[in-house]
């Protein structure tokens, strides 16, 4: 008897790419089902958090008698799912996708094995979805159909979709779908997750050598080559914003002026949000391009942007100046740039941050008198000056045990003496060329 040989061909290594496309339902009844399902998904997601937890506090409440109701997991909360559904006057669920629906309890197992994690202990509660207050979304977790340009919706049909610009002869793993504006006429959009393999030409991949220290700053980040990231000014959406709070805090709630004020608003923030997350986008792709290895400080961004109110009896001091200051560090991105630069550059290495911006790059002298201004630092051991900013750039890549970049020689003329920065140390604006710069960052297609 003769064996078959096995085949030892091996499938080629995948990564996991997302796309944003338009979803465009076609008629009304498309976009109210659309609407609706995602109703169906918020209903049941409170329904059975309820369960749950009201099954909780009756078995505490009673001494925590024998095993309880169970680990909140994806199981045990899909079956409370399942008959949730098939319960009398509940019947209208089975109109739309069993799987797209009990997905939700996905979410909520997620939810809670991260609030119970002890290494995450910021992780609160999974809280209530209201109505008003909760972004219609739903996922198409399996099966998913990409045909001609349409997705098909289970238990709808075919719905248009806008360019798939990449990835498109990739496998299609699960869809988000989502509604991202409001109106007459709401924007949805499909998040569409792409197997592909490694070597897809449409697969950004980072720089096979090199390495960067990356300062993040308020607005801007500046890496270890002196050049400075400047992220959008969004000082017009940021006044717009707080006209329409303004306007909000003075109207009756529930009226339908305040409704049409808090549209507006939302419209705005949705705005300002895709500005920095297109700005993020750019730059961790510029980086990712030029060097391997990223490097950040590790920052601990919840403790820095504590607020100083302090309490009745030790009040705080610059409370004003410091809530101005939190305001300033949440918006300049920096967990965006540290998520982007986990899955764009080739690796990412943390450092610790203490000192960074008093030590000297040249010859390790430290000291608070380092830094004459904000912008400028000058050693005063070895007479090294340079932008601070970038001096604590070359610092980040130096704790990691990486060469540093080679820094010009300071000069002793007349612009030396009269403090000037060399023209390597000044803050310039990011350019980019086609070739680094992230591709079509204003449409629906990120390199992620």
């Amino acid at each position: 008897m003769t064996s078959t040989p096995q085949s030892t061909t091996q499938e080629p290594p995948t990564v996991i790419r997302t796309l944003r496309v338009r979803l465009y339902p076609g008629t009304a009844a498309n976009g109210r089902y659309l609407e609706q399902l995602a109703g169906a998904c918020r209903f049941a997601w409170n329904h059975v958090l309820a369960g749950h937890e009201t099954d909780y506090r009756t078995w505490k409440a009673a001494g925590k008698p024998g095993e309880g109701p169970g680990d909140p997991t994806f199981f045990t909360l899909g079956r409370r799912f399942t008959q949730l559904r098939n319960a009398p006057g509940h019947e209208w669920l089975q109109d739309y996708s069993y799987e797209i629906v009990r997905y939700v309890c996905k979410y909520m197992g997620d939810a809670y094995a991260a609030f119970f994690d002890p290494d995450h202990p910021d992780h609160g509660r999974p809280q209530y979805k209201a109505r008003h207050y909760t972004q219609p979304a739903f996922t198409i977790p399996s099966k998913v159909r990409i045909e001609d340009g349409r997705l098909y919706i289970p238990k709808r049909g075919w719905m248009r979709l806008g360019p798939i610009r990449r990835y498109a002869d990739g496998k299609p793993l699960t869809v988000r779908v989502r509604q991202e504006s409001e109106g007459k006429q709401p924007k949805w959009y499909a998040y569409i997750v792409f197997e592909v393999p490694v070597d897809h030409p449409d697969v950004c991949r980072p720089a096979e050598s090199g390495a960067v220290g990356i300062d993040r700053n308020v607005g801007q980040a500046t890496d270890s080559t002196g050049e400075v990231h400047a992220l959008p000014d969004t000082t017009i959406e940021d006044a717009k914003i707080k006209r329409y709070q303004r306007r909000m805090a003075r109207q009756q709630k529930g009226s339908n002026r305040r409704r049409g004020t808090g549209g507006k608003l939302r419209k705005l923030q949705r705005k300002r949000a895709r500005h920095r997350d297109n700005a993020t986008h750019q730059i961790s792709r510029k980086v990712a391009d030029t060097a391997h290895t990223v490097v950040l400080e590790d920052l601990n961004t919840k403790a820095m942007t504590k607020s100083a109110k302090g309490t009745v009896e030790n009040p705080g001091r610059n409370v004003k100046q410091k809530a101005g200051l939190n305001r300033s560090i949440l918006a300049s991105g920096w967990g965006q740039l540290e998520r982007k630069f986990a899955y764009k550059a080739g690796e990412l290495r943390f450092v610790e941050p203490a000192y960074t911006s008093q030590a000297c790059s040249q010859c390790g002298h430290t000291a608070k008198s380092n830094r004459p201004s904000q912008a400028v630092f000058a050693c005063g051991a070895c007479g090294f000056q340079a932008n601070a900013d970038h001096n604590a750039a070359i610092n980040i890549l130096v704790r990691a045990g990486l060469p540093p970049v080679p820094v010009p020689a300071r000069g002793t003329g007349a612009a030396a003496r009269r403090g000037a920065l060399p023209p390597w140390s000044v803050a310039r604006p990011t350019t980019g060329t086609p070739a680094t710069r992230e591709p079509d960052m204003r449409g629906v297609n990120h390199c992620i």
